[in-house]
């Protein structure tokens, strides 16, 4: 499927990207029952390890939305702060982030304050939530009992069309641009991003809402044999590499066609596995 590609002339030559500001966003109205609040949040952090590395930076944004529609209903209340980790940010950390050793010196979140934003709120969104949720939940006191929504994982670019998940990507191909990899700017870019509607008419936030909302199953092919890794890999499997077994997550419907193919394909004969139901506030959590 091609997407349309917002801001792109019509001989094809040329982009024309505007920068992101609060009054590109367009904002629709319903009845207050089906009014709900959520978050996006974002963070910048020291490196990739969750267990050894530091939060330097968060971006929170509230806002209202249509529970049924996932219209955008207003923009909420925002909150961004350093993290001064304590040592010296690696070359590569600066580079990547534009964040400097002087701009988090002394620094220092308010979790407070993040939990009281995310108290109120009925879904927090992140655009790779299983990065950023388990560096949250060393924090905050809140996170570990709200549903956590993935615009990388639970809204399905490719099928739209969409070569990149990248959100700096994303966000060009519809048509704007924002300061890439600071946390606030990262977190307003993808509300707008998932306001704007699909080719089916309804904004990406309804697809990542009804995703978020649903019991999946957590399948695990441990004690498979090694000769089937590269079935499993073809099969969206991923190596789980500290509990040594591949695992992928589906919806419930999907369990009795996977048994069987694992059955067939991957044990030649009874499944040695297991598979375990995820419930919507336990998604993205780490192991």
């Amino acid at each position: 499927m091609a997407f349309n590609w917002i801001g792109k002339s019509e001989d094809g030559k040329s982009v024309l990207l505007h920068r992101l500001e609060n009054h590109h966003f367009k904002f629709g109205s319903c009845n207050p029952e089906l009014m709900r609040t959520g978050t996006v949040i974002d963070v910048e952090t020291t490196g990739l390890n969750q267990s050894q590395d530091t939060v330097i930076e968060i971006g929170v944004r509230q806002f209202q939305f249509n529970r049924e529609s996932g219209e955008l209903l207003s923009l909420g209340e925002s909150y961004s702060a350093f993290q001064d980790p304590g040592s010296p940010l690696s070359a590569e950390v600066i580079s990547i982030t534009g964040i400097t050793d002087s701009m988090v010196k002394g620094q220092k979140i308010n979790w407070a304050k993040v939990d009281e934003l995310l108290h109120s709120s009925s879904i927090i969104i992140a655009h790779n939530a299983s990065f950023d949720r388990p560096f949250i939940e060393q924090l905050s006191k809140v996170s570990s009992k709200k549903i956590w929504g993935c615009s990388l994982k639970q809204v399905d670019w490719q099928s739209k069309g969409f070569t990149s998940q990248k959100l700096d990507i994303l966000s060009i191909y519809h048509g704007f641009f924002n300061d890439a990899h600071r946390a606030l700017s990262d977190s307003d870019s993808l509300l707008y991003l998932l306001s704007l509607k699909s080719q089916n008419g309804f904004p990406y936030l309804q697809e990542l809402l009804n995703q978020a909302r649903k019991t999946t199953i957590q399948m695990i092919a441990s004690q498979s044999p090694f000769e089937s890794k590269d079935d499993l890999r073809l099969r969206n499997y991923r190596w789980d590499a500290s509990n040594k077994y591949w695992a992928k997550e589906i919806e419930k419907e999907q369990l009795q066609s996977e048994l069987e193919w694992l059955e067939k394909v991957v044990y030649k004969g009874p499944f040695r596995g297991k598979h375990l139901e995820i419930q919507p506030v336990d998604h993205f959590k780490s192991n």
